[in-house]
């Protein structure tokens, strides 16, 4: 199967960057603020699925950690992708030294 670890950490800082876009022309009461929050809304949701993918396919974590993993992703959007690719990330694709 492809790998799409890129594409993965590449829609999370387009999502990321259209969250913030959309909450600064919301508080600037821009016209735009509907159309930049539903994109972020599907970007979010593309890279939620993507990582979602990669913790269900690794090898390198236990089924509890891939529950709580997934549960934070899911429940907690970006402040869990943050979590998530900042901590957990190297784990699930088995780049951590032992």
């Amino acid at each position: 199967m492809k790998n799409l670890e890129h594409q993965t950490k590449q829609a999370f800082l387009f999502s990321l960057a259209f969250y913030i876009v959309a909450i600064l022309a919301r508080f600037f009461n821009l016209g735009i603020f509907p159309i930049l929050g539903s994109l972020s809304i599907l970007l979010s949701l593309l890279w939620v699925i993507l990582a979602l993918r990669e913790i269900m396919l690794s090898r390198t974590i236990a089924n509890g950690e891939r529950i709580l993993m997934a549960l934070a992703i899911v429940l907690f959007n970006i402040i869990g992708g943050i979590f998530y690719f900042f901590v957990w990330r190297q784990r699930v694709l088995g780049l951590m030294k032992k």
